[in-house]
């Protein structure tokens, strides 16, 4: 069985939060945390809803008969909510929703030591940006001069990097692509780890706001989940290269086009760096360039750690 462990007062926190500063209704808000509903009489469990369109999703969403805690509107038409088991089924059911998966915890991976070179010696990552989906970033380190910052917290949170794996990827990436910029997104608390649906939401920010050529490193344990795949092969199509992490130093594409290696960081620094005189390029021939190989094997990221379900009761 799943440990089950409690939903972190931060996830509240980000709730609250966002609500406080919000005064556009929910069906427009994106990746919000309002909850709309009273407690329920029975136990809720949280999930994620993945709508058959963007139209089905704000439908659902208007219709506040769901405990919507974040609302999908540019990586995946969907949203993270609260349901009592007849409310499952009864989503489970409607022709408008194309799935539904529990949200859990999600784990940052750890990556390799270091990495072969790759050809451009020339190349910095200069007039790129690697977003960092992890644990924050400490933006204010010399390594970084001036070109990291905090550009988004699904925590709630400031985008501090209490946990520091952020932080150590960054300075992978800043090593190998010193001209890179490198924007913060935190979706991982100081243990570590974080939900799904804060993955989630870090990934449709940058969905709606990556510009120009674009690298996203994701060093996190969630290979197995169709929303987040949804997610991922959603940037992989506005043409952002996604990296994340996985136990083999060799780099691997899966079929929705997101490359894996145990070297992410280093990965994400080499596609910058080749993306900084070919920005025009497709993250399909960036991974060429990489000699990554095509798999349609399952990536294995970290088969020994069990899903721990996020579990929820109350409404609240």
């Amino acid at each position: 069985m799943p440990r089950r462990f409690g939903l972190p007062s931060v996830y509240l926190a980000a709730a609250v939060a966002t609500a406080a500063t919000t005064a556009v209704p929910l069906a427009m808000t994106p990746a919000s945390g309002l909850a709309l509903r009273p407690s329920a009489s029975e136990p809720t469990r949280p999930y994620i809803v993945t709508a058959r369109s963007r139209v089905d999703a704000r439908d659902l969403v208007a219709e506040v008969r769901w405990r919507v805690r974040r609302y999908y509107t540019e990586a995946l038409p969907g949203f993270a909510t609260f349901l009592t088991a007849g409310e499952l089924a009864e989503l489970r059911s409607d022709r408008r929703v194309l799935a539904i998966e529990p949200d859990r915890e999600i784990h940052a991976m750890p990556g390799g030591a270091s990495a072969p070179s790759d050809s451009d010696d020339t190349a910095t990552g200069a007039g790129t940006t690697v977003y960092v989906v992890d644990s924050g970033v400490e933006v204010t380190r010399a390594e970084f001069g001036d070109r990291a910052w905090r550009a988004f917290d699904a925590t709630g949170g400031t985008g501090r990097d209490c946990a520091g794996h952020g932080t150590r990827v960054a300075r992978d990436v800043a090593e190998r692509a010193p001209g890179a910029r490198i924007a913060s997104v935190r979706v991982l608390g100081c243990s570590g780890s974080g939900s799904l649906a804060d993955v989630l939401a870090g990934l449709d920010w940058i969905r709606r706001h990556a510009r120009g050529p674009s690298v996203v490193t994701l060093a996190a344990d969630g290979a197995d989940s169709p929303a987040l795949g949804a997610a991922v092969r959603s940037l992989v199509r506005s043409g952002v290269f996604v990296v994340g992490a996985a136990d083999s130093g060799v780099c691997q594409v899966a079929s929705g086009g997101q490359a894996f290696s145990a070297v992410a960081p280093y990965l994400a620094a080499a596609a910058a760096r080749h993306l900084e005189h070919r920005p025009a390029v497709p993250p399909s021939l960036v991974a060429s360039s990489l000699k990554c190989t095509t798999t349609r094997a399952a990536i294995r990221q970290n088969p020994s750690r069990s899903s721990n379900l996020l579990m929820h009761s109350g409404g609240h």
